[in-house]
């Protein structure tokens, strides 16, 4: 099985061409990333001539629409994250094409996810050629036990140390600790309120808790 994962624009060409290079089956999926919140005539008639062209080669091939809220490019990566993380089969992702607004947050979302890609392709603007690329893995993996104190502060967020010592049953000089740590790699922020520290995760901290 394969699943096609392609940013679009209103030039069909590039996901017509992905598709005659790699083939398509019945059973596999072909999503296509588009904004939220689109009144665009000429986006749907691109949509339905992709579906018109599976439709010539194999019955059974549901072009599906991701939509994204590209005026967030925080949730915009992390639903990206979820896309591609909870697709089966060979993901082909096609990194080309469509608005900048989805298809930087795709890129990203394909390098913090490269484990799950099985083929990441451009298209060459000057050449119109499609190139595989290999994506590096650029997001660390974090243990168990920290990865355990970032679910909980992210479920409880703002936290404390004494909240967080006290839902894991750890000591606070362990938090701290652990709180350092994840600080240093950006994972948190932490904000002083009085006499005390709230914790909350950040950006990164997200993308860490959804990368395996």
């Amino acid at each position: 099985m394969k699943t096609y994962i392609s940013t679009v624009g209103f030039d069909i060409s590039q996901i017509i061409s992905l598709i005659v290079k790699y083939g398509i089956e019945t059973g596999d999926r072909l999503v296509l990333i588009r904004p939220e919140e689109e009144n665009d005539k000429r986006a749907e008639n691109a949509l339905n001539e992709i579906q018109n062209f599976t439709d010539k080669i194999t019955s059974g091939i549901k072009v599906e629409i991701y939509r994204i809220p590209h005026k967030d490019f925080e949730e915009c990566v992390l639903r990206l994250i979820d896309l591609i993380g909870s697709s089966d089969g060979e993901i082909i992702a096609n990194m080309s094409g469509g608005p900048r607004e989805i298809l930087v947050p795709f890129v990203v979302a394909c390098l913090i996810r490269a484990d799950k890609v099985k083929k990441a392709v451009t298209f060459s603007d000057m050449d119109r050629v499609a190139r595989e690329i290999i994506l590096p893995g650029i997001t660390g993996v974090l243990d168990e036990r920290t990865k355990h104190i970032l679910s909980d502060i992210y479920e409880n967020q703002p936290t404390t140390i004494t909240e967080i010592a006290e839902r894991t049953y750890l000591s606070e000089s362990t938090i701290s600790r652990f709180i350092s740590r994840l600080a240093n790699m950006d994972a948190v922020h932490i904000a002083q309120k009085g006499k005390i520290k709230e914790i909350t995760v950040s950006f990164t901290g997200k993308v860490f808790l959804k990368s395996g």
